[in-house]
């Protein structure tokens, strides 16, 4: 029987170490412990949040009025090439585990913290690779009058930049997914999760964040993609430019707001410099979007979820 506790501090579970209490607080560790804690949230007309690494996330300062249900789900069994996944493993160990059986696939998501739901959720990538990659199938419940499990195919995902059918539609909660891989020589896998481990480390921030802010938008203005080609030496895809580059050339890189600080390192990373609270980080992403709005005609879109406001 799972145990529900009252007003726990959500912070210490986020990478941001920002957010308030939770009205109730659910630990799961099996589908069974999920239907449960569901069947409570249910009971009790409460509202819901499902917390998995706790990246990717800003909370409230005022916490959350309602039921989290922390996903510790961490089941991670191989059939052949194949990685089937409980929602709460952390993404780092399906990469590890991927690699230290010499399935090939995952490397793009060396470094990436949170867990294999939020992962799927987001639709989670980096170096031209993302999630929608390598699914193979997600199974989730479907909260209606009944909970029911649903196997979802890649395609019923419905994945795009930064998004899926789970977060269009809060009634689907992931429970497992399974990942499609393929075979290839360890050393290579593991020389390629190091390559890339070692360009994060040079390129993001080590303080404490919710990782990159804003999404990539695209930009519809020829002039100012020459301008960012030119800049980089990199060549724009599909008309997206970098949110970190915009934020950085609208002269944003070390604004700071309470404890709340544009990184110096990557412009598209808040920083939490000690003691920021979720206002603190709302009132800067807003001076962000305005100010890039305002230099370049281009509205900035966060990635990261808000809870709780």
């Amino acid at each position: 029987m799972i145990k529900i506790q009252k007003n726990i501090s959500l912070a210490p579970y986020t990478t941001f170490k920002i957010g308030g209490p939770a009205r109730f607080f659910a630990e799961v560790f099996s589908e069974k412990e999920l239907t449960e804690a569901l069947g409570y949230a249910k009971k009790n007309n409460l509202n819901l949040f499902i917390l998995g690494g706790g990246s990717n996330i800003l909370i409230s300062d005022e916490g959350f009025n309602g039921i989290v249900i922390r996903m510790l789900y961490t089941s991670c069994v191989i059939h052949n090439t194949s990685l089937e996944c409980g929602a709460g493993l952390s993404l780092s160990k399906a990469v590890k585990l991927a690699a230290d059986n010499s399935l090939s696939g995952l490397e793009w998501a060396a470094g990436i913290p949170g867990t294999i739901g939020g992962a799927m959720r987001g639709n989670a990538g980096a170096y031209g690779n993302c999630a929608a990659d390598n699914i193979e199938s997600v199974k989730a419940l479907e909260m209606n009058r009944k909970a029911n499990v649903k196997i979802l195919s890649g395609k019923e995902c419905h994945f795009s930049y930064r998004n899926s059918v789970f977060k269009e539609n809060k009634k689907l909660i992931i429970i497992s997914a399974t990942l499609k891989l393929s075979k290839s020589d360890r050393k290579i896998i593991k020389a390629k999760m190091k390559d890339i481990v070692k360009k994060r480390s040079e390129k993001h921030p080590k303080e404490q964040s919710v990782g990159s802010f804003f999404q990539n938008p695209k930009v519809f203005n020829p002039k100012l993609i020459e301008r960012f080609e030119e800049d980089s030496r990199v060549k724009c895809k599909d008309n997206k430019v970098p949110a970190g580059w915009l934020i950085s050339e609208a002269g944003l890189k070390d604004r700071k707001i309470g404890g709340a600080k544009v990184s110096s390192k990557h412009a598209n990373f808040i920083i939490n410099t000690g003691k920021a609270k979720a206002k603190d980080v709302i009132m800067l992403a807003s001076i962000i979007k305005q100010r890039v709005r305002t230099e370049f005609g281009v509205q900035l879109k966060e990635e990261i979820q808000y809870v709780g406001f």
